[in-house]
């Protein structure tokens, strides 16, 4: 286990790449015997089906028989590397249990043998997500404490930080063969790096799983996030505020007009345990608003949650603050710009549970017990004594909605003084005439506004200036023995 654990923790060393790799291990040793010798095993159907369901066609992917490496016997066995396309059954009809020896001996099992050779040869240590299917069965050198060895593979489930993310997916296949027999198996997605465990989420939160699997996997890792979910049901201190969930399931979504914006909103909803298949004993809650201001405290009532099985509800009132100062006023820039339709303030919601007590359900319980009978699974699946908490970021979206009234105002403002202005320039621009005697003869001149002209007598003969303002024009040169007088 030392060197397991070592060896992973160098590997995660070496570097991550984005392209997604996933592996699919196949128990093939000698426990494995009835779901390969029954005639109505679905053994093969149901690892071709996951393989073609979950493989992309970009995927670069890995498919292998595992057992135990002993004398000329090698495990893992590549079956088929490249594409998820090429149909499974022409590799994995030809599939039988493996022997250990040339006396014919079944092959032992060995877990942690398979996942390393995964991650350092077939991965090369980045990122991917290993699928194994197994009775559950971890027998290296034909070991009979499987229990404890069983407990090897999950502490490395729980604790090794390389292993970001761990799904369990009991299933009933009951399967008879000559030497033993099997109520269902087992199947795990172990997902190596970060990048591989945000994919595997993202799997299981759209649904995708559950078009091939029929029952809800159980949560090995992480078990400190996503805890719990968070439905809104209405807001009590404001008739003209909704909340609501996006199609997301996720994001919390606030519509309020600009005018009844309130300094908080208190919601009405409810908190799922997400745990599965946890129950929450007992915990305390507790959370806060994040956004581009900083930090903001929301209240929670009631302030504990005990006994709430999983995927059941709990009612509660939250208390989500608004941030009034990143809220624009109807006549700003930004308010403008939004021409009569929303401005979003977006925000994260962390919900955090705290002194958190898990148990592992009684109904699970009773289900791994019936398909694996004689092995106590359910103490396995008990989480780890350090996780005492845990945690989930909700985005929140303040959407509110703005009058076209200022922005119909601004306009109007606008093309007002867009008007007066052309108008000045047009006056400005254009000349006006005026009345006036030179040397006693009657004339009339055009001068434009801050503009000059000279004034001449019948005979062309240049007798003064005149200059002009916006006003009337004023005589500002007269030639001797002259006269030029405005009337």
């Amino acid at each position: 286990m030392k060197f397991f654990l070592a060896t992973l923790l160098s590997l995660c060393s070496l570097g991550t790449t984005a392209a997604t790799q996933q592996a699919f291990l196949i128990q093939n040793s000698g426990w494995m015997e009835p779901f390969y010798v029954d005639p109505a095993s679905q053994y093969k159907a149901l690892v071709g089906a996951v393989i073609q369901h979950v493989g992309r066609p970009d995927d670069k992917i890995f498919v292998s028989t595992f057992n135990q490496t002993a004398g000329s016997n090698k495990s893992p066995g590549l079956l088929h590397e490249g594409s998820s396309v090429v149909t499974p059954a022409k590799y994995l009809d030809p599939v039988g249990i493996a022997k250990k020896n040339a006396s014919g001996g079944l092959a032992d099992t060995d877990f942690q043998e398979a996942v390393v050779h995964v991650i350092k040869n077939q991965f090369n240590a980045k990122p991917g997500i290993i699928w194994i299917f197994t009775n559950n069965k971890n027998s290296p050198n034909n070991d009979l404490q499987t229990t404890q060895r069983n407990k090897d593979f999950y502490r490395l489930v729980h604790l090794e930080p390389s292993i970001t993310r761990t799904l369990a997916f009991p299933l009933r296949m009951p399967v008879k063969g000559k030497m033993y027999s099997a109520n269902g198996m087992m199947v795990y997605a172990l997902a190596y790096g970060t990048e591989s465990s945000q994919y595997l989420s993202e799997m299981l939160e759209s649904g995708h799983l559950s078009k091939i699997f029929t029952t809800p996997p159980a949560r090995l890792k992480p078990i400190d996030q996503d805890a719990v979910r968070l439905i809104p049901k209405g807001v009590t201190n404001s008739g003209n505020a909704t909340l609501a969930l996006a199609k997301d399931e996720r994001t919390l979504l606030v519509d309020i007009a600009a005018s009844d914006v309130l300094p908080e909103l208190k919601v009405k909803a409810t908190i799922q345990n997400l745990f599965y298949p946890y129950v929450i004993t007992s915990a305390t809650t507790s959370a806060t608003l994040i956004g581009e201001w900083g930090k903001s405290g929301v209240a929670i009532m009631p302030k504990s949650m005990s006994a709430i099985q999983p995927s059941d509800e709990r009612e509660v009132t939250v208390s989500i603050p608004i941030p009034l100062a990143q809220v624009p006023s109807a006549w700003s820039p930004a308010a403008m710009s939004a021409l009569g339709k929303q401005v979003e303030i977006p925000a994260v919601l962390e919900i955090s549970l705290d002194n958190q007590k898990l148990a592992v359900a009684d109904g699970f319980k009773k289900s791994l017990s019936d398909l694996f009978p004689g092995d106590p699974l359910s103490e396995m699946f008990v989480p780890p004594e350090s996780v005492k908490s845990s945690s989930v970021r909700l985005p929140f979206v303040v959407r509110i909605q703005y009058p076209l009234l200022p922005l119909i105002v601004a306009i109007l403002f606008a093309l007002t003084v867009l008007g007066a202005a052309l108008s000045l320039f047009f006056a400005i621009s254009r000349p006006s005439r005026y009345d006036l005697t030179v040397d006693g003869n009657k004339r009339s001149l055009a001068v434009k506004a801050f503009g000059s002209t000279e004034v001449r007598t019948i005979d062309g003969t240049v007798v003064g200036t005149v200059k002009r303002g916006l006003g009337k024009p004023s005589v500002m040169k007269v030639a001797d023995g002259h006269t030029v007088i405005f009337r």
